[in-house]
């Protein structure tokens, strides 16, 4: 949805002077069907990742400690938190549930202009639509940048379903506890499983 949005967006001052224009109507064209048709199957993937992740997504004890020093990351230094550390949850709910579902709901209005919208209608759903996606899309690479590159080992949890003891506890170090001690179970669907 982002490549295709952007194509959409930015393709006009980006890419048609470079790429001409016979390939950039055929670029944009292309985008345009894709960011159509796409669009319901990302809105029904956004309803299933709220379902599954809200629960673990919600505020607990010392989220607000951990947005106070989140920048100690870049330094290298690891603060304790849970299944999820407070700069995820931030990126869940401002960004996969709030920015997602406005981008989702205006595409929807633009998508199905048969119910009457008026065109200012449709113009201030075009402006919202792009206002919330274009943050979402920052965020999205940023998230993707730290679950990747960014913090090493991350990629390799995410890419096996699972994560070595030190990594766990070296990274969400709470999450780690409740998972020793019992509390959460490490093999159900509440948190990842432990390599032992």
């Amino acid at each position: 949805m982002a490549a295709t949005g952007l194509v959409i967006l930015f393709g006009k001052h980006v890419l048609l002077p470079i790429i001409g224009y016979t390939l950039f109507a055929w670029l944009t064209t292309l985008s345009k069907y894709l960011h159509n048709f796409v669009g319901p199957l990302f809105f029904i993937s956004l309803l299933c990742m709220i379902v599954i992740y809200a629960r673990d997504n919600l505020p607990a004890k010392g989220d607000g400690t951990w947005l106070a020093n989140g920048w100690k990351i870049l330094v290298g230094i690891h603060l304790p938190s849970g299944r999820f550390n407070a700069g995820e949850k931030v990126y869940f709910w401002a960004g996969v549930v709030v920015l997602c579902l406005i981008s989702a709901v205006t595409g929807f209005v633009m998508l199905f202009p048969n119910f009457e919208q008026l065109r200012t209608t449709m113009q201030q759903m075009n402006i919202i639509h792009v206002v919330a996606a274009v943050p979402m899309i920052a965020m999205a690479l940023g998230h993707i940048y730290v679950g990747t590159i960014g913090i090493e080992g991350s990629y390799g949890n995410m890419r096996d379903g699972v994560t070595d003891e030190s990594w766990a506890k070296e990274h969400h170090e709470l999450w780690y506890n409740e998972v020793k001690s019992g509390k959460v179970a490490a093999e159900s669907g509440a948190a990842p499983q432990i390599q032992h």
